[in-house]
């Protein structure tokens, strides 16, 4: 049973899974939308049991965290990032990121490559080239992203749609994910992160081949959102060293759609940072 811990920083209240002795080499999980740190109630247990501190925040305005005073903006994500980094005394930390967990984790890397011990990447892209998928479109439209936000709030509905799309998914995951559309001011959270994100903003972060450091990539084979080309595209103009792995049958969720799937290669992964 993961419980989750809380940590105050610039007077906001931030929740977040804390799994392993304080003591290992930390690894830092960084959820996307709309989820939250129960994205990783699988892999925690499979990072930890490898002797790792696996550490995974509710980002601002997700799962029990508060969301920040002024807008939740991509940049006020990164300072996040580094705000939690700091509050909990760490240093070099292996990343793990998951959809805008990737926009938001990778941009940080880039900034902190020296920090960074190991990557493993799923379904994002911080690459040129990049289309919005159609409901991220809608959020990013004035007026229309408002109603189609205030729509997703209808939690049967909502419920009725992801266990649709993820048929395998544990009520109690997407009763954490949902807590994002239970109120007007955590609905923003989405809007505002989506406006917010020029793709111009990514040209100045195309220097992760920096991090030459073991990566994994993993991707759902049918992910909706992201296709399996940015897996490869990834590879080849960020991390030619990469291994990647396709999740088979799967979609954009694979941590919790199909964990039986996702787990040999987390740990292999971190089997593998043991042996160096």
């Amino acid at each position: 049973m993961l419980n989750k811990k809380i940590v105050t920083l610039n007077n906001q209240t931030t929740s977040y899974l804390d799994e392993g002795s304080k003591n290992a080499a930390p690894v830092l999980l960084i959820h996307g939308v709309p989820e939250s740190s129960m994205l990783w109630k699988h892999i925690i247990p499979e990072i930890a049991s490898q002797g790792f501190r696996a550490i995974a925040p509710d980002l601002p305005g997700f799962g029990q965290s508060d969301r920040f005073p002024n807008e939740s903006t991509w940049e006020n994500y990164l300072t996040f990032i580094n705000d939690f980094i700091a509050a909990l005394e760490l240093e070099k930390i292996h990343l793990v990121v998951h959809d805008w967990g990737g926009l938001i984790g990778l941009r940080w890397a880039c900034d902190h490559p020296d920090k960074v011990e190991s990557l493993i990447i799923s379904d994002t892209s911080l690459i040129p080239g990049y289309t919005w998928h159609p409901l991220a479109q809608k959020w990013r439209t004035e007026g229309l992203g408002e109603k189609v936000v205030e729509a997703m709030a209808n939690k049967q509905a909502w419920m009725a749609n992801m266990k649709h799309e993820i048929p395998s998914v544990e009520e109690v995951i997407l009763e954490d994910f949902y807590a994002i559309f239970e109120t007007a001011e955590t609905r923003k959270v989405i809007l505002e992160l989506y406006r917010s994100a020029n793709r111009q903003l990514i040209e100045p972060y195309q220097k992760l081949s920096v991090i030459n450091k073991p990566v994994t990539i993993l991707w759902g084979e049918n992910d909706p959102y992201i296709s399996i080309d940015f897996a490869y595209k990834t590879r080849e103009l960020q991390f030619p060293h990469a291994r990647i792995g396709i999740i088979p049958d799967t979609g954009h969720f694979i941590h919790v759609e199909s964990p039986e799937k996702v787990l040999p290669y987390v740990k292999e992964h971190f089997e593998s940072m043991i042996k160096i």
